[in-house]
């Protein structure tokens, strides 16, 4: 979820483990070993040749490079989960795990797999971004040279696509694109050429525009009586990937909303009174919180948050947060496996705030630990597997569920919030 360049506020020299998540070098990284736009349609379409359990379909095409977007079902429940990966094209350890998960529920017997077939519905969109999981040539557009993964799709802003240019356009770049994780709608048929109003974009200090919208114009009820008068920063729905998952999650009617991002590399506050140099994090959570949990919440006051939320939506939020930390310990790989809790504020165009209140979803966030440019591939593979781990475990714990015997105040009891990010010894500006 992380900008395109390191923010890390600390020296990198004494800052981390020998044998932990840094690359050793620049040059460690080996994109050719995830998964190009070709190969996992390969890898799912093999999967659904082989078992009859999933359903396959390519939902939309990307902006630039008109790759597909895919879409997977398993299972026959009643309880439904909708989970998207790599919204952002640059944080692909969820592809590369989901494939991994996809293929042992298409091909498992454990009982595992059969409970949590026979009780969820899985809909899982493997990777959201295709522009950003492969730009190659000048423009990102060739078949074939040197790839890299963006955090944004290759599409430009033009005049008429809305009347100002969202704030969650990067036109800085020599080929640009959009934030798609900011262009959702809590208006899932929102139109700008229809529906856009000029009265209601805002300026900030250095010259970028906001979509603010009206609580009023909302079709859903505020869980208080007072709700803001507007909501910052909505999405304008500009582009085809972001429209494409909208349908996808509205046809799923999940109860569950599930999406897998990266982040820096934050530090680990409970270490800073170990011996040695301080541990980072693997992966943090965040659930949407709303005003049932202001009181306790470190991160929305009274009447903030989301406010469209119920509190059974917001309560099994917070229990997934809970769930994933439990599944990171679980797995045995010492403090490496320590998961914490991401800031919280509500991005009112991403996927987890905006779509989740029109099913009344449970929703989560994940965060990995670096963007795939700053990963070694032992470190990538760390990722990947405790990615799988938490996977499993949370549609375990769905499918049987225990997940509502977690107590959710655990998860701002026992989940601290990192303060600060590791700098890569080895990055170069």
């Amino acid at each position: 979820m992380s900008a395109l360049g390191l923010a890390g506020v600390a020296s990198g020299d004494d800052r981390y483990r020998p044998g932990g998540p840094w690359a050793p070098n620049e040059n460690a990284i080996n994109y050719e070993s995830l998964l190009d736009n070709d190969e996992l349609a390969d890898r799912l379409e093999g999967i659904d040749q082989r078992s009859d359990r999933v359903e396959l379909e390519e939902i939309g095409r990307s902006a630039g490079r008109n790759d597909p977007i895919w879409e997977v079902t398993l299972g026959d429940g009643d309880e439904s989960v909708h989970l998207i990966n790599a919204i952002h094209g640059d944080e692909p350890a969820g592809v590369q795990a989901i494939v991994k998960v996809i293929e042992r529920l298409a091909q498992g017997t454990s009982p595992e797999v059969e409970g949590i077939l026979d009780n969820l519905t899985l809909t899982i969109v493997p990777s959201a971004n295709p522009d950003g999981n492969e730009f190659r040539g000048d423009d990102g557009l060739a078949e074939e040279g040197e790839r890299i993964q963006r955090r944004i799709n290759t599409a430009e802003w033009e005049e008429g696509d809305s009347v100002r240019q969202p704030n969650y356009v990067y036109d800085y770049l020599e080929v640009g694109g959009y934030d798609l994780n900011r262009d959702f709608s809590i208006l899932t048929d929102f139109d700008p050429e229809e529906d856009e109003s000029e009265g209601t974009w805002e300026q900030d200090e250095y010259g970028n525009w906001s979509y603010n919208l009206s609580t009023d114009d909302l079709p859903l009820e505020p869980t208080i009586d007072d709700p803001p008068e507007t909501i910052w920063n909505h999405g304008l729905r500009l582009n085809p990937e972001t429209r494409a998952i909208t349908d996808s999650y509205l046809a799923a009617d999940p109860d569950w909303a599930l999406t897998h991002h990266h982040q820096n590399a934050p530090v680990d506050p409970d270490s800073a009174d170990e011996p040695g140099p301080d541990w980072q994090t693997m992966m943090s959570v965040m659930a949407p919180q709303g005003p049932a949990y202001a009181d306790v919440s470190d991160d929305i006051e009274e009447g903030g948050g989301n406010v469209f939320l119920s509190e059974d939506a917001q309560r099994r939020s917070l229990q997934l947060g809970v769930l994933a930390k439990d599944a990171a310990q679980a797995r045995g790989g010492g403090r490496l496996d320590k998961i914490n809790r991401y800031g919280y504020g509500p991005l009112w165009g991403s996927y987890e705030e905006a779509l989740p209140p029109r099913t009344d979803a449970a929703a989560l966030l994940y965060e990995v630990s670096h963007q795939s440019s700053d990963r070694g591939q032992m470190a990538m593979g760390t990722a990947i597997n405790v990615t799988v781990k938490v996977y499993m475990e949370t549609f375990r714990r769905i499918a049987d569920g225990s997940v509502g015997k977690i107590d959710e105040m655990r998860y701002f009891d026992e989940m601290s919030v990192p303060s600060e990010s590791v700098r890569n010894p080895h990055y170069r500006r």
